[in-house]
């Protein structure tokens, strides 16, 4: 759980119900094992099937109260808004070890039951994205868990080096150190002041005992350009995980003639970079990069190099069955959000 980044809870399936009828006396014997205190607190969150099934199940909750108080266990359900739970509520009521956090899964014509083990820690998340000292909105600002995600992507072999040639305030790298065991953690940018950035929040990293002292030791950080890079070391590069420049603000009504211009900038910035990059990449290097798409009320423009990658001299890949051939990038984007990511897989060919 602590080395996911997009994970809520995990959990173990207690119970499978062919048909949509869920038995209450049943699921309470099942979870007998784990009704030892004569009081209790439940979630009851439901996923899936259509409305009225939704609701139905959902309406189940204060009978399975009842139930639980026909077995002389008093008990409370705890709800948060739209009826769902947040991790830090099951945390912190600790629904995990004293009490029960319950998924109903609608799956077709059977209901599966769940039951959460572990919950995303939210403050240690918090922490690393807003208790950092260096952060800076006006260039954009990569979310931990979304580091953390990419840093998973990427695979990094032990002993081997990692790179965020657009390092900005370090997330990549400080994702990078603890949740894998890179030998040498590389970080750099054009900017001396997001260099600067970096170097404060791994210092606060360590001062706050989340680094360990081998931690900083694997991290160097240095100023350079991308697109001319003459890293400081002996490595040869075996992953590269970047969030590149995003563009400029937007505002919501720009034209898609400035959509397209920005289109452009970004997508030769990533041209010129990918070629600097391919000479001091290992044979089988992997690169886990975000290349942006714009959204506006004047329609959607994206960065998109697939047709120019062979030529570069590399190939899309599938982050979901290894080397295969892609299934298409991925996209982390909230609804209301100008700017979406693009997370893209890339193999040296």
């Amino acid at each position: 759980m602590d080395t996911l980044g997009g994970t809520v809870k995990l959990g173990d399936i207690v119970s499978t119900t062919e048909g949509l009828d869920l038995d209450l006396e049943d699921l309470v014997e099942t979870l007998s094992p784990f009704l030892t205190r004569p009081s209790i607190d439940f979630g009851w969150t439901v996923y899936g099937g259509s409305k009225k099934t939704h609701d139905t199940i959902n309406k189940l909750a204060i009978p399975f109260k009842k139930m639980l108080k026909a077995h002389a266990i008093s008990s409370r359900w705890v709800t948060g808004k739209d009826g769902d739970i947040s991790p830090a509520a099951i945390a912190k009521l600790k629904l995990t070890t004293e009490g029960l956090d319950l998924n109903i899964f609608i799956d077709g014509e059977r209901i599966h039951v769940g039951k959460t083990t572990h919950v995303q820690n939210a403050d240690a998340w918090s922490l690393r994205d807003f208790g950092r000292p260096a952060r800076d909105e006006r260039v954009g600002m990569l979310p931990p868990k979304l580091a953390r995600m990419m840093v998973n992507l990427a695979m990094t072999p032990p002993g081997e080096t990692l790179w965020d040639p657009f390092c900005g305030g370090g997330t990549v790298m400080m994702e990078a150190a603890l949740a894998t065991e890179a030998g040498l953690i590389l970080g750099s940018d054009i900017d001396d002041t997001q260099v600067g950035n970096s170097q404060k929040n791994c210092s606060w990293l360590t001062a706050q005992g989340i680094f360990q002292p081998h931690d900083s030791k694997r991290i160097v950080i240095f100023q350079s350009d991308a697109r001319s890079v003459k890293p400081t070391h002996k490595s040869t590069i075996s992953r590269i995980v970047t969030e590149g420049y995003l563009g400029p603000l937007l505002s919501g009504q720009e034209t898609k003639t400035t959509l397209e211009k920005n289109v452009h900038d970004i997508s030769k910035l990533w041209e010129d970079s990918l070629k600097a990059w391919k000479p001091i990449l290992a044979k089988d290097a992997r690169l886990i990069c975000i290349w942006p798409a714009f959204k506006t009320s004047h329609g959607i423009s994206r960065v998109d190099l697939e047709s120019k990658l062979s030529s570069l001299g590399y190939r899309i890949i599938d982050p979901l069955d290894g080397w295969d051939d892609s299934h298409g990038p991925l996209l982390y984007a909230r609804p209301d959000q100008r700017v979406m990511r693009r997370i893209v897989v890339l193999a040296r060919s």
